[in-house]
């Protein structure tokens, strides 16, 4: 049974008796307000406990409740495409009580490299003098101010009610995050979204999904949205034609653009590229002419990153020449090739966590180092135990030393995370060291990297914390390594002290 919003309306005011005003909808039972609509979604694994939270919102003060599957409730409606709907009821709820203009939707989906793109399409966006949000993994806000995130995607309700506030702020567009669940899930639906960028595709959340597969076809999803006026693919991925065909099967016939490091048939593409130690240059080729760019950024993926940061911005309407001119201002993402630098060493802090983007890590930073590069990494507890000793293998084919030490264990024994890191590894011809303690793991490194080494340290990036037995401990990889560094530099200096 499919529900309008304005039945919906129609319903509370009935059931309220004209006594209780309609105040929107809710999925959290603990703070469902009296006037709201709780949603209730199904738990598959204690069905039981949906109907127990149903049941709670009511006696709350809840008007009524919608619920996926019927659960025997007076003021009860089933509506089993409910998550699909929900989004475009709270925005429709939002714009009837408080209307405002829409933003601008920009979104970005891929396995990696969503979240630099959309920091970077914001930075853009903002030089040219438009509010421009972001919302993602590091964080979601108005830049420069950001608040931290709980999803790459959040809830089809939280989504819709910060797009409605950051908009009443006076932002004009969003650059967001779409993850493949968020996506599956129908968390965006709702979303005026213009212009939808694809990165990448590699092995993650296959504990999820099931099949790679099925993770393509859920990213492939954003490219159905009949809002879209442009769609941009990077076509040196090896799944840039699903989403070419998504693209071109949409109703609403979005523009289609490519963008390519290696291809010179994409619309966009590049020559000349040059990596130092202070990012990269390279010429821009593109439909409106050739332009030179100065990066801040590290690493080869950054350049594909860049690249689809200013084809999406230029298409939200900015002039290419002026976007370029800002490049050299760009910040990024934090934790995402994050660099931390004393007299002759690097350290570099990344949220890889895949063995794709590890790979991309270590051999973009193979094209700066001069002595040895390091590789400090975990697996998260409590996900696809399949990708761990990929981890393991991409680290011991592209760096030397190797570090296995913990990333979030979660729930589960940090022990047989480290036996899959190690299952079927042949560890012969490499310097390979083991320390579970993820703080003295990066003293080592600091301890022992020398002259000329890059130290790249992987898989939490911007994470505060470190999860432990299902609790979360402030850990910070880049305060850990500036701690490092600052005691090492004290050790030095007490052993010479000043005459």
């Amino acid at each position: 049974m499919s529900i309008s919003f304005q039945q919906i309306h129609q319903i509370s005011i009935d059931v309220a008796w004209y006594t209780q005003p309609f105040k929107g909808f809710c999925l959290d039972s603990r703070k469902v307000e009296a006037g709201q609509i709780f949603i209730a979604l199904n738990s598959y694994s204690q069905p039981e406990k949906t109907r127990l939270l149903a049941e709670n919102a009511l006696n709350a003060g809840a008007l009524a409740v919608i619920s996926e599957t019927d659960l025997g409730l007076a003021n009860e409606w089933v509506c089993p495409e409910v998550r699909y709907l929900m989004g475009e009821w709270q925005k429709q709820y939002l714009q009837a009580v408080d209307p405002v203009t829409a933003l601008r939707g920009i979104a970005v989906t891929g396995t990696n490299g969503k979240t630099t793109i959309s920091r970077l399409i914001a930075e853009l966006i903002s030089s040219q003098d438009q509010g421009c949000a972001v919302m993602g993994t590091t964080g979601n806000g108005i830049l420069p101010n950001l608040t931290p995130s709980t999803h790459t995607t959040l809830d089809a309700l939280q989504l819709q009610n910060a797009l409605h506030d950051y908009a009443k702020q006076g932002a004009n567009f969003v650059a967001l995050e779409a993850s493949s669940h968020g996506l599956e899930q129908g968390r965006l639906n709702g979303c005026e979204i213009e212009i939808a960028v694809y990165s990448n595709l590699s092995r993650d959340h296959l504990d999820y999904h099931g099949t790679l597969e099925a993770y393509a076809a859920a990213k492939a999803l954003l490219f159905r949205f009949t809002s879209l006026k442009a769609v941009i693919i990077n076509l040196d991925d090896t799944h840039s034609s699903l989403m070419l065909d998504a693209a071109k099967a949409n109703p609403s016939q979005p523009k289609i653009l490519t963008y390519s490091l290696t291809q010179t048939n994409a619309d966009y593409h590049i020559a000349d590229l040059q990596y130092r130690l202070s990012g990269a240059g390279f010429t821009l080729i593109s439909p409106a002419g050739r332009y030179t760019v100065q990066s801040p950024l590290l690493g080869h993926f950054n350049v594909e990153n860049l690249l689809a940061s200013l084809i999406a911005a230029e298409y939200a309407g900015f002039a290419l020449a002026d976007l370029v001119q800002f490049v050299p201002q760009l910040r990024g993402a934090p934790g995402r090739m994050q660099v931390i630098q004393d007299a002759d060493r690097l350290f570099v802090v990344d949220y890889a966590h895949t063995p794709d983007a590890l790979i991309q890590v270590l051999t973009t930073l193979k094209r700066h180092v001069t002595g040895q590069l390091w590789a400090v990494f975990g697996c998260g507890g409590d996900r696809d135990r399949g990708k761990r000793p990929l981890m393991t293998q991409a680290a011991l084919d592209h760096a030397n030393p190797v570090m296995l030490t913990s990333d979030n264990p979660r729930t589960e024994n940090p022990k047989q995370i480290f036996t899959d890191m190690k299952q079927g590894i042949d560890f012969a011809d490499h310097i390979v060291h083991e320390i579970h303690d993820r703080r003295e793991a990066i003293k080592f490194a600091v301890a022992h990297a020398q002259a000329g080494d890059i130290v790249v340290i992987a898989g939490k990036g911007h994470e505060n914390y470190q999860e432990i037995d299902g609790v979360r401990h402030w850990f910070d990889d880049v305060v850990e390594v500036q701690s490092a560094l600052a005691a090492q530099s004290h050790s030095v200096d007490s052993a010479y002290p000043a005459q």
